[in-house]
């Protein structure tokens, strides 16, 4: 026995199909995953999720995850000068912190609705509303704005509130100030610059959360596969963020309300799966 038998054997039990194929594949659909995330700024699980075809539910939950915090961190960090001006000072009423104030509040919520009446009715309702919304937005000949909002800070509370409830129950944290920021006509560095430090946040939390809950998941087997998808991912967020640069407002606003679509077909997926 050499010391890696004991990590090919937890991989061919977290892996099915283990095999060049098998892992070919995860790293296409990992790669496609973080060129998405890279250019919309969130939806890495829109398409990551079909990782869950091929590893066990748990694993590759955990996986999507550390995946997803990785290419958020990658992209935050490449954006971060021409972002920066949106973002601070963090304490503004329609900056980052309340958004985050308001998620730390409704997070634990959206846990225990989790724990009360299960993932899956949850992710098919948000699913249908994403799903519908986006549709409904793209193909309107002029996006309906409602300007400015008149009370940012509580605006900003409510909808981070609603960001971390509905992040409790799906990992999608970021998709109510997404919409949000669709309906006030933000900007793509103006609306970037809110939702990824926000999604950025709750997933710290969420995977911190993991960590201390089920350690478990965290073995020989994911390590393998997370040095495995490190190149795959890092080269795709990278795609991403270059598609990012060179897309207008109007572009970007098109690709986020498909991102958004996407995202709400890939709860349906998990949800099935679950």
């Amino acid at each position: 026995m050499t010391i890696f038998d004991p990590t090919l054997q937890a991989l061919h039990a977290a892996v099915p199909v283990a095999g060049p194929a098998a892992l070919a594949l995860l790293g296409g659909i990992y790669a496609a995953a973080s060129v998405f995330s890279g250019l919309s700024g969130f939806g890495f699980s829109a398409i990551g999720c079909l990782s869950l075809l091929v590893l066990s539910p748990q694993l590759g939950i955990a996986l999507l995850m550390s995946l997803s915090l990785l290419t958020q961190s990658a992209s935050l960090r490449s954006l971060w000068p021409s972002l920066r001006p949106h973002v601070l000072p963090w304490s503004r009423p329609d900056g980052v912190a309340p958004y985050l104030a308001g998620g730390l509040f409704g997070m634990p919520a959206g846990t225990a609705v989790l724990s009360d009446v299960g993932a899956r009715p949850l992710m098919v309702v948000l699913g249908i509303v994403l799903i519908g919304y986006a549709g409904w937005s793209l193909t309107r000949a002029r996006t309906q704005r409602l300007g400015p909002a008149p009370r940012p800070l509580r605006a900003a509370l409510l909808v981070g509130a609603a960001g971390g409830f509905i992040g409790g129950f799906s990992a999608f944290p970021g998709s109510a100030l997404v919409v949000w920021n669709g309906l006030l006509g933000k900007g793509k560095e103006q609306g970037r610059a809110i939702v990824q430090p926000f999604i950025l946040f709750m997933q710290v939390v969420g995977l911190l959360l993991l960590v201390a809950t089920r350690p478990q998941l965290f073995g020989a087997a994911f390590w393998a596969l997370l040095a495995a998808a490190l190149l795959p991912t890092l080269a795709g967020n990278a795609i991403g963020v270059a598609i990012f640069r060179r897309t207008g407002d109007r572009g970007y606003a098109r690709w986020t309300l498909l991102a958004l679509g996407l995202s709400g077909a890939g709860l349906l997926l998990k949800a099935a799966l679950a």
